[in-house]
This record gives structure tokens, C-alpha cells and sequence, in this order.
């Protein structure tokens, strides 16, 4: 079975709304009623017009509800939405968690489970792979006490 692909507003929709912490069937059935009230205070960003996102997967024919439920990627990301992606899925903040050097991203401590999870959302444009540098293997050396990994995420085809 092939990976639900999803536009940036909707990818980001679904990103958002996976802050709330609420279960998954939850938060599918607030979205599917329009009713926000109760996720627009759980949520990262309580600003995003959710109505919008949705009818934006509607009119696209974007499967919003599989991709809460089994997952996706994106079809297409930009840097921004990568760092927002960043910021939602792994609260991770450019400047204070990593750096961005031209169009790629550096020194980002996620483990192998949020590599792997990264990875299958943004890997049809985006490598991510684990830092090669004099300061990663000082933290791998200081690393059993921390399991994240320093990695870099660069285009693919720059």
C-alpha cells in the first residue's frame, strides 16, 4: 500500500492538529464536524484557519483522515515547512535546537525512532543523515546517557 501524499497546508493541518495530544479518532472527528473549539486550545498553533486546510483537501482530493491514521508524506517541502514540520512533530526550533545553513539543517538531536519517522515524511525530497563532524563524536562518546543523534537534513538534489 503506497504512503498518503499530502500539499504543505494539508501535511501542516494534520501536524497541527496531532499536537493536541487528543487520539487520533478524536481528532478526525472534530475535524470532519468543523468543530475546533476544543482543539484550538490543545493545538501548537491556534491561529492555522482550519477550515481553509480542510477545504483545501477537499478541493485537491487530499485523504486527510487516512494520513492521520496510517500515516503519509509530503509531496513537496520547502525549508519553511521543514522547520515547521520540525517545530510541531519534534518541538524543535531553528536557532535554539538547530542551524540553518543556506538550504540545509544543522545539528538536530533526534533519536533513530524520530529519524525514521522524519525520514518517511520528508524523504522524497530530503536526506536526513547523522553528522559527520569532531563535536558529534565527542557526543557519541557522552551519548549513553542521551540517545539523540546529531543529524543533518539537506535536499536531495540541491
Amino acid at each position: 500500500m503506497s504512503r498518503t501524499q499530502l500539499s504543505i497546508p494539508v501535511g501542516l493541518l494534520v501536524e497541527n492538529a496531532l499536537t493536541s495530544g487528543a487520539p487520533e479518532e478524536v481528532i478526525i472527528e472534530w475535524l470532519q464536524r468543523r468543530d475546533y473549539a476544543q482543539l484550538l486550545t490543545l493545538v501548537k498553533e491556534s491561529a492555522m484557519d482550519f477550515d481553509e486546510r480542510l477545504q483545501t483537501a477537499a478541493d485537491i482530493g487530499e485523504d486527510w483522515e487516512k494520513a492521520i491514521r496510517h500515516g503519509y508524506e509530503f509531496k513537496f517541502l520547502h525549508i519553511n515547512g521543514l522547520k515547521r514540520l520540525l517545530d510541531f512533530r519534534f518541538d524543535r526550533k531553528v536557532d535554539r535546537d538547530y542551524v540553518q545553513e543556506d538550504l540545509s539543517l544543522r545539528h538536530i538531536h533526534l533519536t533513530a525512532q524520530e529519524i525514521e519517522l522524519l525520514q518517511s515524511l520528508i524523504g522524497r525530497q530530503w536526506i536526513v543523515q547523522a553528522e559527520e563532524t569532531a563535536a558529534v563524536e565527542e557526543h557519541s562518546r557522552e551519548s549513553e546517557l542521551s540517545s539523540h543523534i546529531p543529524v543533518r537534513i539537506q535536499l536531495k538534489f540541491p
